[in-house]
């Protein structure tokens, strides 16, 4: 017996598979692969469908894989990682700190604002920043990505020095929330959208490795801030964090890149219109998944914002109350990439809604948390199972997605959508507290954060009930992994 390969059709086949392992049959739409196997009197080679169908010019079309030939590893997919990595601690890590302000212009800078009033301008940052995925995703499926990382770094960091001039509530709100925010952006798209063009299997891992930069520095950044306004003053702490940022975002704009070729002009691939926005939210897989991440999304992120004021007002000191943003984004940095580890296992949606359903149940519990140790509990494992949820919904959508070139459109057009929740939640939370406030609770009372605590709760529930029935459209029984 010996073993052969055997070729067919090789010049017919796309430049980027090696003809002596696949064929492509144009009429039938399928892509065969060429296996290697004993010859016998009664056996020979054969060629057999390969798992993935392909289209006409050989790019894969199932699955949500998307991705022809996906490395799925290598030195410049991994390099993209890093870049990403540190893209998402100079960035979103940043932005996971706003607490920290969010207490310091509450006693200090604006202190003759309500906390519903400071909360617009972290709202305001979350907002553009998801926002800008109806602007910044198609461009990165029709430029690339160092068109946008470029004029991006230049704002990101400039919005940082403008905010440490700033006196006023509406210079603020013009830097720290408008300018921050739009930067951010023009960095979060193409990290995110070049990491799925590198990725296929492994992409819950390597998205997790990504957004676990943003834990990470939520863990430093609120801590550092606070010292640097501790020992120097408010304007340098704030240009300091923009120079750090600036060391760590100079280098990724030559390590993030997209493999694919820009898209430009061809609206049919990805291009946005009404028609292909239509025909994307006929999908109720995606449909769905949206829905849920909105509503999620809507209680989420409140107790970045309002946890430090929790703590202060259940007996911890300011300090000991800022560390809690620190607690919960290390438990955040572990979430994320044990949960990007276990979506490659067990399925990237029934994570996703697991992690849901579980920070909900958790943010209902802080009802009966009100000592210290118990707060401290509450931020490291709130930290670790929303940390799933920020890793895995861009994988989700990704997985979804029959055409790679739509990718950036479609994570695009479900951030935006999540920027009205992003924009109203914690203002919304701080209005609560401002009523409770009126009606003559003190902080340390049970009431007076009672109604904060039902209102992102419940709303994520909600939410979570709607990922899980997106998770049941893309295949039925739970003991699937999808």
């Amino acid at each position: 017996m010996s073993e052969e390969t055997l070729e067919l059709k090789p010049s017919i086949l796309p430049p980027q598979y090696p003809s002596k392992f696949y064929s492509f049959d144009r009429s039938s739409g399928v892509k065969y692969e060429v296996k290697t196997g004993e010859r016998s009197e009664s056996s020979s080679i054969t060629a057999v469908p390969s798992l993935r169908p392909y289209d006409a010019e050989g790019q894969q079309t199932d699955g949500g894989h998307g991705i022809p030939d996906c490395p799925d590893g290598g030195t410049q997919a991994w390099l993209v990682v890093l870049g990403g990595f540190l893209t998402y601690f100079a960035t979103f890590g940043y932005l996971n700190s706003f607490g920290t302000y969010q207490a310091y212009y509450t006693e200090d800078l604006l202190s003759y604002r309500t906390p519903s009033d400071i909360a617009w301008i972290g709202s305001i940052q979350l907002f553009f920043l998801f926002f800008g995925g109806m602007i910044f995703g198609p461009m990165f499926d029709a430029y690339g990505a160092k068109i946008l990382f470029i004029p991006g770094t230049l704002i990101y960091v400039a919005s940082f020095m403008f905010q440490s001039l700033s006196k006023e509530y509406y210079q603020l709100m013009l830097s720290q929330g408008i300018m921050f925010g739009i930067g951010d952006a023009m960095l979060f798209y193409p990290t995110i959208s070049s990491v799925s063009h590198w990725f296929d299997r492994r992409r819950g891992l390597a998205l997790g490795i990504v957004v676990a930069g943003s834990s990470l520095g939520g863990v430093a950044w609120p801590i550092l801030i606070e010292a640097l306004i501790k020992r120097i003053n408010y304007a340098w702490a704030v240009r300091i964090s923009g120079f750090i940022c600036l060391a760590f975002l100079v280098p990724s704009i030559f390590m993030v890149r997209g493999r694919l070729p820009p898209n430009k002009g061809k609206q049919a691939d990805g291009g946005i219109n009404g028609q292909v926005i239509k025909d994307i939210f006929k999908d109720g897989r995606y449909t769905w998944f949206v829905g849920g991440t909105f509503l999620v999304f809507w209680g989420m992120f409140i107790p970045f914002y309002y946890l430090p004021d929790y703590g202060k007002s259940h007996g911890m000191t300011a300090t000991e109350a800022n560390y809690l943003l620190a607690y919960l984004n290390a438990g955040s940095l572990v979430g994320r990439v044990l949960s990007g580890l276990l979506a490659d296992k067990l399925g990237r949606f029934n994570i996703s809604f697991l992690c849901a359903l579980f920070s909900s149940v958790l943010l209902l519990a802080l009802h009966r948390m009100d000592k210290p140790s118990s707060i401290i509990a509450f931020s490291v494992l709130y930290g670790f199972l929303s940390g799933g949820l920020i890793s895995l919904q861009s994988a989700c959508v990704s997985q979804i997605t029959s055409n790679i070139a739509q990718v950036g459109l479609k994570i695009g057009l479900m951030m935006a959508l999540c920027s009205l929740v992003a924009l109203t939640g914690p203002p919304i939370a701080g209005a609560i507290l401002t009523w409770h406030q009126k009606d003559g609770e003190q902080h340390n009372s049970p009431l007076y954060w009672d109604g904060l605590i039902n209102f992102a709760g419940v709303i994520m529930i909600v939410g979570s009930a709607a990922v899980g029935w997106s998770r049941l459209k893309v295949k039925m029984g739970w003991r699937a992994r999808v």
